[in-house]
């Protein structure tokens, strides 16, 4: 598989994955402080209110953690092949701040109210910026798999 191959299908699953998590966090947070304030929520009401954010939040959210971490794994690809180490640090570290980035440039965009409600705290600020770091690092370690498959078809048929 050629590296822009590998790329792409890299950042597409990192970004899904980034995008699940972080719809997933988001919504498990809200309910928790709906349940806070008395709201009684059953497990299937849980499921189904996350399955529901996952389409229509996880389409609106997800085009724009595609695109934030499209560039974070870019500069990432720059920052490891300058180190030439560390390729899971660099890619979590990409993923992680992508999500700080879109975090705080959709709060300066819509007058200082942060969108994702669930990012509103400090449980779900880390649940978003994990979700970036877990995509990450599901990028690193699916391009860095696919590179060590791609050497080692090249040292069987040499």
């Amino acid at each position: 598989m050629n590296v822009t191959l590998r790329f792409l299908a890299g950042w597409l699953f990192g970004a899904s994955v980034t995008t699940v998590l972080a719809v997933i966090g988001q919504t498990q947070i809200v309910l928790a402080r709906l349940n806070a304030v008395g709201a009684e929520i059953t497990l299937g009401d849980r499921l189904s209110m996350t399955a529901y954010d996952l389409i229509h939040l996880g389409s609106i959210y997800g085009i724009i953690i595609f695109a934030g971490t499209l560039i974070a794994y870019l500069a990432g690809l720059l920052v490891y092949r300058a180190a030439g180490f560390g390729r899971p640090v660099v890619f979590i570290t990409a993923g992680t701040v992508a999500m700080v980035v879109m975090l705080l440039a959709m709060k300066a965009a819509f007058f200082d109210i942060t969108l994702i409600a669930g990012a509103r705290g400090p449980l779900g600020l880390s649940l978003q910026l994990g979700a970036g770091a877990v995509g990450g690092w599901a990028f690193a370690g699916l391009t860095q798999r696919l590179k060590v498959r791609q050497s080692r078809r090249k040292r069987v048929t040499v």
